[in-house]
């Protein structure tokens, strides 16, 4: 389950990394439309209550994959559609991740981080970026501390005792396993699009990646999941749960 962005998740990505500009948008309970309401690091006016259709833009490709887009050169990006370039240019932005915030399985919410300079987002910061918005916004329940809190109210002994004796063995319960492999966001990124039987020039065009770092992120993915072929990368980022 995850939580509503705010904007303090905003302030730290503005605070922890050198982006210059991080804002959000939601998504309508529709799922069909989101609009762009909180802002950190703003010049101007001209993106503050945007409305979009899923699929349009960033952040409704963002959505429309659930998973993190990111597009190095906004205005020349391929794979998204080009009717907010105009906005986008007045805030001086260029570089630009859009990242999903779910509610179960369902994205609610829309994180966006950008930059003004040439240089970009490297591998580092994007995975970065990522990192502090899902760590914002993914949270899980306490629910050792709220069995405590039912089992203190409680005034018959004898349910507060079965309680009790369920908070200790939720306590026993081992965290769950890591995954064995841990792809980096645009490791995963690259494989989702050859899982879709895409080629090395379409998945470069679709990511906004030029085709050699395209296929640098695909070689790394087949490196880690002990793969040597395109093929056999996606057949074992499936049996690890990865891809779908």
């Amino acid at each position: 389950m995850g939580v509503a962005a705010g904007t303090g998740v905003l302030g730290r990505l503005r605070a922890l990394t050198p982006v210059d500009m991080a804002f959000a948008a939601s998504v309508d309970v529709s799922g069909s439309s989101f609009v762009l309401d909180r802002f950190d690091g703003a010049r101007s006016g001209s993106l503050r209550g945007v409305r979009s259709a899923v699929g349009d833009g960033l952040g409704g490709r963002c959505i429309a994959l659930a998973r993190p887009v990111y597009v190095r050169d906004y205005v020349a990006a391929r794979g998204i559609t080009h009717q907010y370039d105009g906005a986008v240019s007045a805030e001086g932005l260029r570089s630009i991740i859009a990242i999903p915030v779910f509610d179960g399985d369902v994205v609610r919410e829309v994180v966006y981080a950008g930059s003004r300079g040439r240089s970009g987002f490297g591998e580092r910061l994007v995975d970065r970026t990522v990192e502090i918005v899902r760590r914002h916004t993914d949270t899980k329940p306490d629910v050792r501390a709220e069995l405590r809190d039912i089992a203190a109210a409680v005034s018959d002994p004898a349910l507060r005792r079965r309680l009790e004796d369920l908070v200790d063995r939720v306590g026993e319960q081992p965290e769950p396993e890591p995954p064995v492999v841990a792809l980096t966001p645009r490791e995963h990124d690259v494989l989702v699009e050859v899982a879709l039987g895409h080629g090395n020039r379409t998945v470069a065009q679709r990511l906004g990646l030029t085709e050699q770092t395209a296929k640098s992120y695909l070689k790394s993915a087949m490196s880690k999941l002990d793969s040597h072929t395109r093929g056999e990368a996606v057949h074992r980022a499936r049996e690890s749960g990865l891809l779908p």
